[in-house]
C-alpha cells in the first residue's frame, strides 16, 4: 500500500473517514457509475489502514461494473468552508476553502453477498455507537433478510491514500486564529487544533 501521510496522522484520517463516511465510490472501468454510500476503513491491530468495508444497492450500476473490474477511488469529503478575508487582518490576504478530504485507491474490489450482513452490521454499530441509542439490526426483526437481499457487501484493500486536510496551516498564528474565531462553533474549527 502507497500512502501520503506526511502531513496528515494516521489516527487523524481514521478520525476523519469515521466522522465523515459518507463516500463517493468511483468504479475506474465506468466512473459515471459512481455513487454514494457510507463506508468503514478497517486496521491491523497496530491501526494501520487496510481495506474499505462496505455495501451497495444489487441494482446499482456500479455493482456490476465493480464486480467484473474492481479497481475504484473512493473520495471522503468532511467538513468545509469559505474562508471571507472580512475575518483576516492582513490586508492583502485573499479569500480560501478550508476543508478536509480523502481519497483512497484499492485495485481490486471483492464483491460478495457473503460480506452483506458483516458489513452492514459493522456500519449500523460504528454509527451507533457514535449516536448512543444502542439500536441493533435485531429490531428490524424477520424484514431484516428482504432487507439484505438487495445489497451487496465488498471489501477493496487500500493501495494509496491521500489526505488533503487543507486547514490554514500555511498561515501566520494571528491569521489561524482569527480564522478559527471567524468559524466559531463550525466543525473545522475543531479540527484547526
Amino acid at each position: 500500500m502507497s500512502a501520503d501521510f506526511s502531513k496528515v496522522p494516521t489516527r487523524d484520517i481514521l478520525d476523519f473517514a469515521a466522522a465523515y463516511p459518507l463516500a463517493w465510490i468511483v468504479p475506474a472501468a465506468d466512473p459515471s457509475t459512481a455513487l454514494l454510500m457510507p463506508l468503514l476503513i478497517e486496521t491491523d491491530a497496530d491501526g494501520t489502514p487496510l481495506s474499505i468495508l462496505g455495501h451497495m444497492p444489487m441494482r446499482a450500476p456500479a455493482s456490476d461494473v465493480l464486480r467484473r473490474d474492481g479497481k475504484a477511488v473512493f473520495l471522503f469529503l468532511g467538513a468545509n468552508a469559505y474562508i471571507p478575508p472580512g475575518w483576516v487582518s492582513q490586508k492583502d490576504w485573499a479569500p480560501t476553502w478550508n476543508f478536509l478530504s480523502l481519497k483512497i485507491e484499492a485495485a481490486t474490489m471483492q464483491v460478495d453477498e457473503a460480506l452483506t450482513k458483516p458489513a452492514v452490521e459493522a456500519l449500523v454499530r460504528h454509527m451507533e455507537a457514535r449516536a448512543g441509542s444502542g439500536w441493533t439490526v435485531d429490531r428490524i426483526g424477520p424484514r431484516y433478510e428482504t432487507l439484505l437481499a438487495g445489497i451487496t457487501g465488498f471489501r477493496a484493500p487500500i493501495s494509496k491514500i491521500e489526505p488533503r486536510f487543507k486547514l490554514g496551516q500555511d498561515e501566520s498564528e494571528t491569521v489561524h486564529d482569527e480564522i478559527k474565531r471567524g468559524l466559531g462553533d463550525h466543525p473545522l474549527a475543531d479540527w484547526m487544533e
